[in-house]
């Protein structure tokens, strides 16, 4: 059996992306449970694989089992189960590089940033599984509001504060405590999405925004600078110039520029649809991948 341990089910992007790799995995026929600390699924996404909970699944696990984990802090109950281990990387803290030293430990990777750290930290390969996104924030088409502007302020809402105060022409609409389809839903209509989570891993919600048709502004992140490209497919700029690029941006002689990132976004974005991590997933199962679960 193989276990994927994650730390809860609350709103936050790496639940969201274990769940769905578990789900794949499952549905290429991987024996596959998530664990999370009280057995229950999430109820802001739709989850279609079993859940059980930690201390179901430590009693359960024997050696010849794999446990998936994505959060460093479970690192050392996990290796004292005597199981296999798959670290499923979802962020470069420093916090895993004994994780990445541990040469018992299998490596995935999501990104190219993490690939690039995960090598750097470990001297070997990751294994490269990709991240997708869901299928609803895929724009459809739906008339945008013009001058709305959705953000998320759960991390830097100082920022997109001093942003709504040099803009106020955009409405600012706060995604928070929504779920998926009401997320997807909001983005579907904003015009712009400002995303203020500085040095972030990854920053999901704005590669969601640009498959949803928004023009994103962005601080500088870590992770995400693969398909954040400054000028081309979003606007990057540092936290204290953010109001003033955004008031540029939603000026009416900028209306080429604003069609050209939102066109180049969406290009990018097609490298992330769900059905093309699957389709990876099955190459990886057939080879690297599929030697590091068990299938009994």
């Amino acid at each position: 059996m193989n276990y994927y341990f994650l730390p809860g089910t609350g709103i936050h992007g790496g639940i969201k992306v274990g769940f769905q790799f578990a789900q794949m995995l499952a549905e290429h026929g991987a024996p596959m449970v998530v664990v999370t600390p009280d057995g229950r699924a999430p109820h802001w996404f739709d989850a279609a694989v079993a859940v059980i909970s930690r201390p179901a699944a430590l009693a359960a696990i024997r050696p010849s089992d794999v446990i998936l984990f994505s959060l460093p802090h479970d690192y050392a109950e996990i290796r004292s189960t005597g199981a296999r281990m798959i670290f499923h990387c979802q962020g470069t803290d420093p916090l895993i590089d004994p994780i990445l030293a541990d040469r018992d430990v299998a490596l995935l990777s999501c990104w190219e940033q993490a690939d690039s750290y995960m090598r750097e930290r470990s001297g070997r390969p990751p294994i490269a599984v990709g991240i997708a996104i869901s299928d609803c924030f895929i724009y459809d088409g739906r008339p945008k509001i013009a001058d709305q502007l959705a953000y998320m302020p759960r991390r830097g809402v100082e920022i997109a504060d001093a942003a709504r105060l040099a803009c106020p022409g955009l409405r600012f609409v706060a995604i928070a405590g929504a779920s998926e389809v009401e997320t997807a839903a909001a983005m579907q209509q904003s015009a712009y999405f400002l995303a203020t989570s500085v040095g972030e891993w990854l920053g999901l919600p704005a590669l969601e925004a640009m498959a949803a048709g928004c023009v994103v502004v962005s601080v500088p992140v870590l992770g995400g600078m693969e398909f954040l490209r400054d000028g081309e497919t979003a606007l990057v700029v540092p936290a204290d110039r953010i109001g003033g690029a955004l008031a540029d941006l939603a000026q009416p002689n900028a209306a080429s520029l604003r069609s050209r990132i939102r066109d180049n976004a969406a290009a990018i974005t097609h490298q992330y649809r769900l059905n093309k991590q699957f389709r990876r997933l099955k190459t990886l199962l057939g080879d690297t991948l599929g030697e590091a679960l068990s299938w009994t």
